[in-house]
């Protein structure tokens, strides 16, 4: 079963939605170049001009292909998907890990330390059966009201 099905070939309105973004998104990180002279912690020194102006080029031109002719703008569309997807797979598992050993793991220990049971789960012999009465809705309508 797979997890995320990458598309290798979007439809039209996924192409333009995707030109959308770009026109977006590539001018604010060229902005963001131009402003810190880098990206991501790499100071490109003299080259931070060129590499804005790459980026903001970039975006207004994939956010131009994509209005008129969005099969244009299909070859970065994939190159971006084949990039990222592997690092948001990665990241996913990295996030879902952490949550759980820094946060879940120890809320349970600390439970299970003094001794909070929610589900009542102690072993009586004297019982004859667990089962628990619960007492009925006093109206229909109460279902209807959840909250």
């Amino acid at each position: 079963m797979k997890m995320v099905e990458l598309d290798f070939n979007p439809d039209a309105r996924t192409l333009r939605q995707f030109g959308l973004i770009a026109l977006v998104a590539f001018p604010l990180v060229g902005g963001i170049c131009y402003w810190h002279g880098g990206l991501f912690g790499f100071d490109f020194g003299q080259a931070a001009r060129t590499v804005s102006v790459v980026l903001v080029g970039l975006g207004l031109a994939a956010g131009l292909l994509a209005w008129l002719a969005p099969r244009a703008v299909r070859p970065l569309y994939v190159g971006l998907l084949l990039i990222t997807a592997p690092i948001g797979f990665v990241l996913s598992y990295v996030i879902l890990g952490v949550l759980f050993y820094l946060l879940i793991t120890p809320l349970a220990l600390v439970l299970r330390l003094v001794g909070y049971d929610p589900l009542k789960r102690e072993f009586e012999r004297e019982l004859e059966t667990y089962w628990v009465e619960v007492e009925p809705r006093a109206s229909k309508e109460s279902y209807f009201r959840q909250f």
